[in-house]
C-alpha cells in the first residue's frame, strides 16, 4: 500500500516567492519574474510523486477579481480551494491560521502514520509541525530556498523547489 500524503498549500506565499525564485534562475538574475505562474497540477504531482493523496489537497488564498477563473482552474487540478477576502488595506488575512487549524484537525481526527506536506515557508508553521510530529506524523516542507530556517530545521524533510522552478511553474506572456 502506498504512503498517504496530506497536502496543504499557501497559494500567495508559494507564488510570490516563486516569482523571486524564477527571477534568481534567469540569466542575468532579476529580483522577481513578474510573468511567473505556478502550474498547480505539476506542483501537486511533484509533491506526491508515487504516493497517494490522503485526502483532497487544500490550497489557501485570497479572493481573486470576479472575472478571474484562477480558482476554477486550480480546482480542476485536484485541489479543494479555501478562499479569504482581503482586508481594507488589500492584505491577505487568515490563510496561515486556517491552514494551521486544518492541519491540527487532521492530526486530531486521523491516525498516523502518514505524511503532511506543507507548501509554504513561514516560520508560523513551526508549532503545527512540532505538534504533528509529537502525534506521530511525518512532516515535509516543500518550498523555495528562502524558507524560514526554523521551519526547514523542524521538518522531517525539506524539499527545495528552486531547482524545479520551471517544472512546477511557467512564464505567462
Amino acid at each position: 500500500m502506498s504512503e498517504s500524503v496530506y497536502v496543504f498549500v499557501d497559494n500567495s506565499n508559494v507564488w510570490i516567492e516563486g516569482k523571486k525564485a524564477s527571477g534568481r534562475s534567469r540569466k542575468p538574475p532579476v529580483p522577481s519574474n513578474y510573468y511567473y505562474r505556478i502550474e498547480y497540477g505539476r506542483l501537486l504531482a511533484h509533491v506526491l510523486g508515487t504516493r497517494a493523496p490522503g485526502d483532497i489537497p487544500r490550497l489557501y488564498g485570497s479572493e481573486p477579481p470576479p472575472n478571474d477563473s484562477v480558482w476554477d482552474i486550480i480546482r480542476s487540478r485536484g485541489f479543494d480551494v479555501v478562499v479569504f477576502r482581503r482586508n481594507i488595506f488589500n492584505k491577505e488575512k487568515g490563510v496561515d491560521m486556517q491552514m494551521g487549524i486544518d492541519i491540527t484537525k487532521l492530526i486530531i481526527t486521523t491516525s498516523p502514520p502518514a505524511t503532511i506536506a506543507i507548501v509554504a515557508g513561514d516560520a508560523d508553521f513551526v508549532p503545527v509541525v512540532e505538534e504533528a510530529q509529537r502525534s506521530g506524523w511525518r512532516v515535509e516542507v516543500w518550498y523555495w530556498s528562502n524558507a524560514a530556517g526554523d521551519l526547514k530545521a523542524k521538518a522531517d524533510r525539506f524539499v527545495d523547489l528552486d531547482p524545479d522552478v520551471d517544472m512546477v511553474g511557467f512564464e505567462e506572456r
